[in-house]
């Protein structure tokens, strides 16, 4: 698929930054096995924070239309939640909802904190609401007409794999202005900068999940289409990483909002043969998750 996808140099993400999780191919085979290993070992840092807010991003971009969180999530108290003005035009924002719940006490008690850490997921929101703040104030002072634009984003293909590195497969959305019109290749940059909440580019300490894509396939004609690259399995993907016949879950956990996988036989990361569970009984902002614990 490599043919007919570009990469665009969107905001203030470089080139270097794109190639995060991209493993290059060698002649060599030990060559290639270490750079794989190091390509999956970027995508997987900071505690699982980065896959989870990239999963956060194509939450919202699906639920909500768009990718604002400057005015879809707030501070509650030392954590982030969604706005009381946000308008979900899907499914309730159950997804959005169910990943912003993940923050916190409620998943800490059961989680594995070597895979996936609750208090520094939280921790990283709260910060990430100032560094979107303060990246939005220095353009609106130094550069208004690159603040991002109103827009609207409709889901066109996902998950897919974009054959652009180890992370996981791609969500990919047609982006539009509000009324509907295309954006341009600048809307597409401004729209970037946005996205400092999600780590994107050089905030925090960045995220290998983000990127842009521009097709000829999947999108329309004049188009311009924003594909984002979460962990597998938080947003309902269906697609797992094996261990023989049972699955394993790479953050020990599963979006099924029905509850398919309900019971049904799982790996754990540290390799504990074990069943699907679910916490929204007792942890429900967690509700809509199925773990592997």
């Amino acid at each position: 698929m490599k043919n007919w996808i570009s990469l665009v140099g969107v905001g203030f993400l470089g080139i270097s930054a794109l190639q995060g999780c991209a493993a290059s191919v060698s002649s060599d085979e030990a060559e290639s096995l270490a750079k794989t290993q190091d390509a999956v070992s970027a995508c997987y840092t900071n505690s699982g924070v980065n896959p989870t807010k990239a999963a956060l991003a194509v939450a919202m971009a699906t639920e909500l239309g768009r990718l604002d969180p400057a005015h879809d999530l707030v501070i509650v108290g030392s954590g982030v939640g969604l706005s009381s003005s946000a308008v979900c035009v899907k499914n309730n924002c159950a997804n959005t909802k169910a990943l912003l719940g993940q923050q916190g006490d409620g998943p800490w008690s059961f989680m594995d904190q070597n895979v996936f850490n609750p208090a520094v997921y939280k921790n990283d929101l709260y910060a990430s609401m100032g560094r979107q703040t303060t990246v939005l104030s220095d353009i609106q002072r130094n550069s208004p007409a690159n603040l991002p634009p109103a827009h609207k984003l409709t889901k066109v293909a996902g998950p897919v794999d974009l054959g652009l590195g180890a992370c996981g497969p791609h969500y990919v959305f047609q982006a539009d202005k509000a009324d509907g019109t295309p954006l341009s290749a600048t809307d597409a940059a401004n729209l970037a900068n946005g996205m400092c909440f999600y780590g994107f580019g050089n905030c925090g300490n960045g995220n290998s999940y983000l990127r842009y894509t521009v097709t000829g396939q999947g999108c329309p004609t004049g188009r311009t289409c924003v594909a984002i690259d979460p962990t597998d399995d938080d947003n309902g993907s269906g697609s797992t990483t094996t261990a023989g016949s049972v699955p394993t879950y790479p953050l020990n956990r599963f979006y099924d909002p029905t509850n398919s996988k309900l019971g049904s036989q799982c790996l754990t990361t540290a390799g504990k043969l074990t069943t699907m569970i679910s916490k929204c009984a007792s942890n429900p902002t967690t509700c809509g998750f199925l773990y592997c614990i």
